[in-house]
C-alpha cells in the first residue's frame, strides 16, 4: 500500500497548481480499518485548475469510475479502484453546497449508477467494521438521493435490500432509455461485498 499511497499523492502533486497532498482522515491517524477510504487532503494556489486536470492526473491509477461527491460540504474528488479501493481528495479549503437528487434520464443514469455504487460500498465497509449506526444513517440518505428519485417506493433495511431495489429500477430505466451502462463497478463492488459475506 505504500506504493498506492506514493502514486495517488505524486500524480496529483505534480500538477503546477498544487501546493501540497498529504495522507489525511483514519489512516494518518492510524484509526482505520482494513476496508477504510484512503484520504488525500490536497491544497491549491488554484482550485478551479487542478478540478479540470484530476481525471487526467489520476488516469494512471486505471480508476473504474471517479465523481465528485455530490453531498459533501468541501469538494471530495472520489476514486474507485479495482480491490475495490477507494481514494478520496479532499479540498479542505474549499466549500460547496450539497447538491440536490438528481432525476433519472438518459443523460444522468450513469453518474447515479457511479454514485450507489461507490456509496453502497462505503456503507458495507461500515456494517463490516461494526458500525451499524452509520448503516442507519446512511441507508436513508442513499434511498432519498438516489433511489427514490428513480422510483423506488421502500427504503431499503440493509446493503442487500438496496442492491436489488437499485439493480431492478436501473435495468428497466436503462430498456426504456435504449443504453447500457458499463458492469466493471458493479462487478468488482459486488466482488468485494461477497469476500466480506464469505471470508476465506
Amino acid at each position: 500500500m505504500k506504493d498506492l499511497v506514493s502514486a495517488a499523492t505524486a500524480l496529483v502533486a505534480k500538477h503546477p497548481a498544487v501546493v501540497r497532498v498529504e495522507l489525511a482522515g483514519s489512516r494518518s491517524r492510524g484509526t482505520h480499518e482494513e476496508l477504510s477510504d484512503w484520504d488525500f487532503a490536497v491544497t491549491t494556489s488554484d482550485f478551479a485548475a487542478v478540478a479540470r486536470d484530476l481525471p487526467s492526473l489520476i488516469a494512471p491509477l486505471d480508476p473504474l469510475a471517479e465523481q465528485w461527491e455530490p453531498l459533501a460540504q468541501f469538494p471530495v474528488y472520489q476514486v474507485m479502484l479495482r480491490g475495490p479501493t477507494k481514494l478520496e481528495y479532499l479540498f479542505l479549503e474549499q466549500s460547496q453546497d450539497a447538491k440536490p437528487p438528481v432525476n433519472p434520464n438518459e443523460a444522468t443514469l450513469a453518474a447515479i449508477n457511479t454514485h450507489f455504487w461507490d456509496w453502497i460500498w462505503w456503507i458495507t465497509t461500515k456494517a463490516a467494521a461494526g458500525r451499524d449506526d452509520l448503516v442507519s444513517e446512511h441507508l436513508p440518505q442513499l434511498y432519498r438521493q438516489l433511489l427514490q428519485p428513480m422510483g423506488v417506493e421502500v427504503v431499503p433495511g440493509a446493503v442487500d435490500a438496496a442492491i436489488r431495489a437499485f439493480v431492478a429500477r436501473r435495468d428497466t430505466l436503462e430498456r426504456e432509455y435504449g443504453i447500457c451502462i458499463p458492469r466493471e463497478l458493479e462487478n468488482e463492488v459486488q466482488r468485494g461485498i461477497d469476500r466480506i459475506a464469505r471470508p476465506t
